[in-house]
């Protein structure tokens, strides 16, 4: 009796310790353990009203910003795409829909496509009600959305992020391989599994280009569409790939390894990727059941040529708590949230010359 109550003990001090192993390498790879100081060089002005801002693109040619807003602690709400003058932030208002249900519309990631005649098409991660997600295509006509057409697949089953790669192609990822709403969702990112992947449409057909991604999320191509950048949360990297633009193939050029939770990226005219990232994932999943548990919020600027990587901005979730993305124009930084209903417009102060050099 004695002895069995000995390897009993023992067996249970194991589990123990393994448990307590596990639990202190999460927190560690998630970041909890990790000390924040909050930093930025510049001034923000909140642009309040704007729901769950996850995603915008800027149309650089015609100074306009367009943004994917919905509130996503509410998924019976119905969202919608916002425009705002570079010029004038506070002037942001909501894109009539033509031709779309708007009633049950939930967009997530977002990209443009703009056309050598000057014709613009906005690429939108539609989720709908939930019980079949896609690619929703709009031409920007008269300022407002048009429907063009839609893009179901089943291997476009959970998307997170789309990249315009032609009037009707474009790169989609799937963040993970669980069903939305599922147990094994928690899991998969707290185990690291790699259920996402990277899928190509040509305009005809789908096919995965790249797979086991650790929660695939940000895609997004370079200025002259030969690069294919992809950001993974559960990775916590950004890939950079050389794409055959006739066949859409990817091959895996490299990758940068940023140690927090990437989300979308932004490439700006000169070619510099802006990454919103979430440095505490833990905290983040705590947000998203409810407001009151502040995220923080990061920056990133890396130059794909010189593959340097900075932090610009980092707060402890105010005044906006889990950016998920950022844009870059003229000294500016354009910075919304998965949940908070504001978008942040922030002035960089204009580097020195002998920081330029």
């Amino acid at each position: 009796m004695g002895k069995a109550l000995r390897i009993g003990g023992a067996l249970v001090l194991v589990l123990a310790l393994a448990a307590s192993w596990m639990w202190w390498r999460t927190l560690a790879w998630t970041g909890q353990l990790t000390s924040l100081k909050p930093h930025f060089d510049g001034q923000c002005e909140s642009i309040e009203g704007i729901a769950g801002a996850e995603d915008i693109v800027i149309d650089h040619g015609a100074g306009l910003a367009y943004i994917s807003s919905h509130d996503r602690r509410n998924r019976r709400s119905a969202g919608a795409i916002w425009v705002m003058p570079l010029n004038a932030p506070d002037t942001a208002h909501r894109l009539a829909l033509h031709g779309y249900d708007s009633k049950r519309f939930s967009p997530h990631g977002i990209d443009l496509w703009v056309g050598k005649d000057g014709t613009r098409r906005l690429f939108v991660v539609e989720h709908g009600d939930w019980s079949q997600s896609r690619i929703a295509v709009f031409r920007i006509e008269d300022g407002g959305l048009v429907f063009d057409h839609a893009v179901t697949d089943p291997l476009i089953r959970r998307p997170n992020d789309v990249a315009a790669a032609g009037e009707a192609a474009f790169y989609v990822t799937n963040d993970l391989a669980a069903p939305y709403g599922s147990r094994a969702e928690f899991l998969e990112v707290l185990l690291r599994k790699k259920g996402g992947n990277v899928v190509y449409y040509n305009g005809a057909k789908a096919r995965i280009v790249f797979d086991h991604v650790g929660y695939a999320n940000g895609v997004q191509l370079n200025n002259d569409g030969r690069i294919l950048y992809v950001g993974a949360s559960g990775d916590q990297s950004v890939r950079f790939f050389d794409r055959d633009r006739k066949t859409g193939a990817l091959a895996l050029k490299d990758e940068l390894v940023l140690h927090t939770g990437v989300d979308n990226i932004d490439v700006d005219p000169d070619g510099v990727l802006w990454v919103a990232a979430h440095p505490k994932l833990l905290t983040f999943s705590r947000h998203a059941k409810s407001a009151r548990v502040r995220s923080p919020s990061q920056v990133i600027r890396i130059d794909p040529q010189k593959k340097t990587i900075k932090e610009i901005y980092l707060s402890l979730g105010d005044p906006l708590s889990a950016a998920s993305v950022v844009a870059h124009f003229d000294h500016t930084l354009l910075m919304g949230g998965v949940f908070d209903p504001r978008v942040l417009v922030c002035a960089m102060t204009p580097p020195s010359h002998a920081e330029q050099d």
